[in-house]
């Protein structure tokens, strides 16, 4: 008990600390609230010492443009709305150099390995680790949102709970302990329908921010239109008390820095709103 009450004052007194790791390649921001913010892919370091990464299933490699405002903006209204500083971790290597999104195997080049490379991956995903544990000795469930962007000819914003395009094609999402957000699920009263695209969703407190979003009450399922269901960093720090939410923001929400800050927002509108309606505010003291 005395250390959680030490662990409690500590994070009350925090204003802004902002630490780095190796060579600045991450970028941590210490919060007090019981949310943390991912972003993975606005990068722009490009370090020769760093191969190149050539190989990924996926094929690619590109930056998420403008997500890194974006991140800051958010983390900004939503201290605003809280009162309280959500965390933040910047990845600063550009993709083609370290992917946060891929698991150790396939993050760095493979075919010139590099220890700096992987000693990125490792403090990205330590910090979230870290931010987990510590915080859910404080609350009962913790939230988790990974900002990247895509550029989908459907102009529609992703929302990924690890479920994909053939499980929420059906008329019923049925229910699964495979969704990132299982915890919410198992905390109240609502089925899993209810909590990927009905009226208690996270696509429904977006869309009553007028963003476009898949999947919601408006937009039930992808069918054949552009749709990432959610990467590693969901999948890897989901658990019995942490959802996990992956957003994948429109090229338009994010076309200027003065845009992007706009659509933050509005984006921080809908977490706070979201966060209140299901209670995460709930602690064990």
């Amino acid at each position: 008990m005395l250390k959680i009450l030490i662990f409690l004052y500590f994070i009350s007194a925090i204003n802004t600390s902002t630490f780095f790791g190796h060579k600045k390649y991450t970028e941590f921001e210490i919060g007090n609230l019981n949310i943390l913010i991912s972003v993975p892919h606005g990068g722009n370091l490009f370090p020769d010492q760093i191969p190149d990464r050539t190989e990924d299933g996926l094929g690619n490699f590109k930056g998420d443009y403008n997500t890194r405002p974006f991140g800051e903006e958010l983390s900004t209204q939503l201290h605003g709305l809280f009162g309280q500083k959500p965390f933040m971790v910047y990845n600063n290597l550009h993709r083609r150099k370290m992917d946060p999104n891929r698991n150790s195997s396939v993050c760095c080049s493979s075919q010139t390995p590099n220890l700096e490379c992987h000693a990125a991956h490792f403090e990205y995903h330590k910090f979230i680790s870290d931010y987990a544990k510590n915080m859910s000795q404080v609350y009962k469930y913790l939230l988790i949102f990974d900002i990247h962007g895509q550029s989908h000819k459907e102009n529609w914003t992703e929302i990924g709970y690890l479920l994909g395009r053939n499980e929420l094609n059906k008329v019923l999402v049925e229910e699964t302990s495979k969704s990132s957000v299982n915890s919410l699920k198992e905390s109240g009263a609502f089925s899993m329908e209810e909590i990927i695209r009905g009226n208690v969703s996270f696509g429904a407190f977006m869309e009553r921010e007028h963003f476009r979003v898949v999947p919601s009450p408006s937009i039930k399922r992808p069918d054949q239109g552009g749709y990432y269901s959610g990467g590693y960093i969901t999948a890897a720090h989901k658990s019995q008390k942490v959802n996990t939410i992956q957003i994948e923001l429109t090229y338009g929400l994010r076309k200027s820095i003065a845009v992007a800050k706009l659509n933050a927002a509005k984006l921080a509108k809908s977490i706070h709103d979201f966060y209140k309606f299901h209670r995460f505010y709930l602690n064990f003291y």
